[in-house]
């Protein structure tokens, strides 16, 4: 039985029973930060003060300008993020059906737009009447006119990044935009490039700006920033060849996925070009490329387990579509420039749905404001529906012993999977010990304390001589000529991801899913057996681990059973299933339950690039655990909207039901899986938690695991006051899509846990199937290590 390899399971909620209605919350006891009368009317009367720059600004305007709006920057207190407080803030700025705030900043500040005269006239009126106005006015600490960032780059050679406003209207943005552009050319200003990064995220690049046209140009009455134009480039610094593997050859009449490899170009060397799709996307000469970067990435994908010997991906081949949007690695290229290369290879070849993106940045993500470049990828997977595999980055501050640096711009990317570096292996002067961060790869956390990168994989070491000379130990792949090199870089553990997450995906016999498939990749990852660093160490560096390899993923042993719940929360409602399928038998000698229980959740979340820190514009909350009874609730009571309740419950998810010694790192059989990370008021479209039930407390195993008590799941989606306004002006009805993969597995190793769980589905009316996997076919491809490979 122990070797018997039992697929993970599909589940559906009961719309009958476990779908319900969010009931109204809260109090009308004021904040106990509200000023009293006399403060509220001195600070009312300051506001209007502040506000007569805009009154100037807005009566100067030329009549053929009116129509753009002034902005107002709004700070306010961090007691006031609650969206019933920030609804408070807009009764004084918002007339009747209006929504004028047209972003947050990166200081957390709300950016409001102001029509015209009549609208300043409608706030100065409700600032007269401050008492009013209680929770508004003293959640504001400060009030004035919107400046744009200007940020001019010493070298004048280098181009100039210019956004302006988003309005949050795409018929006013795009008559500013001409205004705009009509005024870059009476100043004699050429628009080198216009790239739209995102929907509302129109980038203008310009180059070689006289001094005074340059600043007339910061007038414009609807511009947000103007900064250098950030590049990017990719680089290889190779040690010397080995040996070779052989050529793996496509078998005739068997399928492969195919990967979408962003890159500098793949040379069609022997052990590539069978696996090289005839179509191919550049916009380059090919003088002005070199395929070094891109030949190593695409040999690591399709034969890294044979080169390093060790069956660490070990999901087959892959097809690769050669996407060259990077010029010769030596030329840096320009951020629009690239990403409209990536944009035009993604759109022409739809029907690829997994790419691999390593490429790296100098300059780090901001601590709140999610960058442009991470937003244009966010949109560009959405529209696309593709999933993208991105390097983490590199540092080379361990050259100089200092401190690594944080993940760059575009590694803070929310919906694609971001991927660090572990070392495979330590030589004399290495710095990092076997399967810890290698020394160059980038740290999180991301924006808003984001779990950037999400996932790790082998991608070398590196480290110092007593004489302070660099040394490599590299990873195996190939050089352009086609002999075996070595290199070491986030570019090159990335790759291994992509290929399991292809093999993954051909596998699987389902529609292409790219929340199950990040899903499944996060919930299989876990760290190194004595890997010793802090919890909060691990996350930032290593993100959720190593994922595991495909059957690991795919199958479970009889000891331990895998769910999933992928599905759909619409706002004003939640999933609360009373009776979720828990052994009875996971009992100990105590009689309290026991077990192992991994959760995780993706979610598909709702993005908004104007609203900075809070890019992330919904969220969902869940709860696993234990109850006593189900109490009736009086439905004829106004706000009652569902019949029942639970009484005397515990979510075991909650690190704080833990004991102390088990938050820190500890050297326990369960040290590589456990995850006690409080997600309480993050807006995280990702969330794992990994929880031995062994460890609570010895209070809370006594009142929340002695049996016999009932188990329960629950999920509820949540959206920030922006999202919901839109929503009701648009008439949209708010939603989100996620997967839920829970494992439930018996330390012990005693109980059939996979036949319990299944038993109970059938007993609870639960529909649940196995997930459907392509027929296996062995087929006789001999690698380098000596084994057949299974493919399909």
């Amino acid at each position: 039985m122990a070797d018997e390899k039992l697929p993970i399971k599909l589940f559906s909620k009961r719309e009958d029973q476990d779908e319900r209605r969010t009931e109204g919350g809260g109090s009308g006891d004021l904040p106990n930060w509200v000023l009293p009368n006399e403060e509220l009317i001195a600070k009312a009367g300051a506001f209007r003060q502040a506000l007569t720059k805009t009154a100037q600004v807005i009566a100067t305007r030329p009549p053929e300008r009116e129509f753009i709006p002034a902005v107002v920057r709004v700070a306010f207190k961090s007691d006031a993020l609650a969206k019933g407080h920030r609804a408070e803030i807009g009764r004084l700025f918002n007339r009747r059906n209006e929504y004028n705030f047209i972003g947050l900043s990166e200081d957390l500040e709300l950016l409001l737009r102001v029509d015209s005269a009549e609208h300043l006239a409608f706030i100065n009126q409700n600032l007269e009447q401050a008492t009013a106005f209680p929770v508004g006015i003293s959640a504001i600490e400060e009030i004035e006119a919107f400046s744009p960032e200007v940020e001019l780059p010493a070298d004048a050679e280098t181009a100039l990044k210019i956004k302006l406003v988003n309005y949050q209207d795409r018929q006013l943005n795009n008559v500013v935009e001409r205004v705009f552009e009509q005024d870059l050319a009476e100043l004699g200003i050429e628009v080198v490039r216009k790239t739209k990064y995102s929907s509302g995220l129109t980038v203008f690049k310009i180059r070689h700006v006289r001094p005074d046209a340059l600043e007339q140009l910061q007038e414009f009455e609807a511009l947000y920033s103007i900064t250098p134009m950030p590049n990017y480039s990719v680089g290889l610094d190779g040690s010397g060849e080995e040996p070779s593997v052989p050529v793996k050859e496509p078998i005739p009449g068997q399928t492969y996925p195919t990967i979408g490899m962003l890159d500098s170009g793949i040379a069609p060397i022997a052990h590539l070009r069978p696996w090289l799709e005839a179509r191919r996307f550049t916009v380059y000469d090919e003088e002005d490329t070199h395929r070094g970067h891109g030949t190593f990435v695409a040999g690591v994908a399709l034969y890294g387990d044979e080169l390093e010997r060790q069956p660490w991906v070990n999901t087959g081949a892959a097809y690769l579509l050669d996407a060259t949007v990077f010029p010769n690695p030596q030329v840096p290229i320009d951020e629009d420039e690239l990403i409209e290369n990536i944009q035009n290879a993604v759109r022409r070849h739809s029907d690829v749905k997994i790419w691999n993106l390593s490429l790296g940045s100098r300059t780090e993500c901001h601590a709140l404001e999610f960058s442009d470049f991470g937003k244009a990828l966010d949109a560009l997977q959405e529209q696309y529906d593709v999933l993208i595999c991105k390097s983490a980055g590199n540092c080379d501050n361990f050259k100089y012993r200092q401190p690594k640096r944080r993940i760059p711009n575009s590694a803070d990317s929310i919906r694609s999977l971001v991927v660090g570096s572990i070392a495979h292996a330590q030589r004399p002067h290495d710095l990092a010990r076997v399967g810890y961060p290698s020394p160059f790869s980038r740290t999180g956390f991301g924006p808003n304390n984001l779990v950037k990168p999400d996932l790790t994989h082998y991608g070398g070491n590196g480290g110092l001589l007593p004489d302070g000379t660099v040394t490599q130990t590299g990873v195996s792949s190939f050089s352009i000529t086609g002999g075996v090199v070595q290199q070491i870089g986030t570019s090159f553990s990335t790759p291994r991801v992509t290929a399991l997450l292809a093999g993954l995906n051909h596998r699987l016999a389902e529609d292409f899913d790219p929340l199950l498939l990040k899903a499944l990749l996060i919930h299989s990852a876990k760290y190194p057996a004595d890997l010793d660093l802090e919890p909060a160490d691990r996350l930032k560096e290593m993100g959720y681990g190593r994922p595991g390899s495909l059957d690991e993923i795919i199958y479970n042993t009889p000891h331990e059973i895998t769910l999933i719940l992928r599905d759909t929360i619409v706002r004003s409602s939640f999933i609360e299933i009373f009776d979720f399928p828990f052994p009875d038998e996971l009992v100990n000698e105590d009689g309290q339950y026991y077990g192992e229980v991994i959760l995780t959740l993706v979610a598909g979340a709702k993005l908004d690039g104007t609203q900075g820190a809070e890019y992330c514009q919904s969220n969902i909350k869940v709860a696993f655990g234990t109850y006593d009874t189900l109490s009736d609730r009086d439905m004829t009571k106004p706000g009652i909207l569902n019949p029942n309740k639970r009484e005397g419950g515990l979510n075991v998810l909650l690190a704080s039901n833990y004991a102390q010694r088990f938050q820190r790192h500890l050297d326990n059989p369960f040290t590589p899986e456990r995850q006690l990370r409080s997600y309480q008021g993050k807006f995280h479209p990702v969330k794992k938690y990994a929880v031995n039930l062994g460890e609570m407390t010895e209070s809370k195993r006594r009142n929340g695991l002695t049996a016999p008590k009932r188990w329960f799941l629950k999920l509820e989606g949540l959206f920030a006051q922006a999202a919901e306004i839109a929503a009701d002006q648009d008439g949209e009805e708010l939603s989100q899509d996620f997967a839920l993969i829970i494992t439930i597995r018996d330390p012990r190793r005693q109980h059939d846990v996979y036949s319990s769980v299944t038993r109970s589905l059938v007993d609870n009316n639960f529909q649940h199937s196995n997930v459907r996997l392509r027929n296996e076919v062995q087929i006789n491809l001999r690698n380098s290590l000596g084994d057949s490979e299974t493919t399909t």
